[in-house]
């Protein structure tokens, strides 16, 4: 396979002291997909996360994860975004657009660091945006997190507001709206939010203005009549 151009890779340094830590990190029933079109990177995080146990698969190409997402369903993506041909934006709208694929968490991992190529990452909803270099414990990290918050997600999405009049709505919350939703029910503030779905403030704010607005909502507390 070829080599990518967004330098050397991840720059891990694979330690096995390090990843004792995280054994208690196992997730047999998860099914990930790497995608990058740099072969050094998906071999380092297929490396560092094999002791979680999880199903994984890689791709070297947006095409190449279109087509695997059309023969096994994943609970979690990790997608480049400077891939040759069809980037990881491309690959991510495709995703989005897709009844089948649509909910599935996204974490962008590339080597782009400005704050514009940030935000179009989480304004296309992503779960995460993570910068290369990544650090082993902080990927092991990361994966644990994606995982507790994907079963948090989907606890709170059981019992927090009411499915009922969500649906009712004239235009439906997205994915992440509803996460942001189902944390303003508890109360928690744009901070706490912010730092519980791992978002930027910003992008925060955003969200919460965009939930008050479907909600037909003005002030925070009125999301009460939401609550079941």
């Amino acid at each position: 396979m070829k080599r990518g151009n967004e330098g050397t890779g991840l720059g891990l340094v694979i330690v096995k002291d390090l990843a004792e830590p995280f054994a208690s990190i196992i997730a047999p029933d998860v099914k990930m997909l790497v995608v990058d079109d740099n072969e050094f990177n998906r071999q380092v995080m297929l490396s560092l996360l094999k002791p979680t146990l999880m199903l994984m698969d890689d791709v070297e190409s947006g095409r190449e994860a279109l087509e695997m997402l059309e023969i096994r369903q994943y609970d979690l993506i990790l997608l480049d975004i400077a891939m040759p041909g069809m980037d990881g934006y491309r690959v991510l709208d495709h995703l989005r657009e897709d009844e089948k694929t649509k909910e599935i968490p996204v974490v962008f991992l590339t080597g782009l660091t400005d704050e514009t190529t940030e935000m179009q990452a989480f304004e296309r909803e992503v779960l995460d945006y993570l910068k290369k270099p990544v650090g082993m414990r902080v990927l092991l990290m990361r994966v644990k997190h994606y995982l507790d918050l994907t079963e948090a997600r989907k606890e709170s999405m059981a019992g927090s507001l009411d499915e009922r009049l969500l649906e009712k709505l004239p235009e439906p919350l997205t994915a992440r709206e509803s996460d942001v939703a189902n944390l303003m029910a508890q109360f928690r503030s744009d901070r706490e939010i912010s730092e519980m779905l791992n978002i930027s403030m910003p992008y925060t704010k955003k969200l919460v203005g965009t939930v008050k607005e479907k909600l037909g909502i003005e002030k925070r507390g009125e999301i009460r009549k939401y609550i079941r």
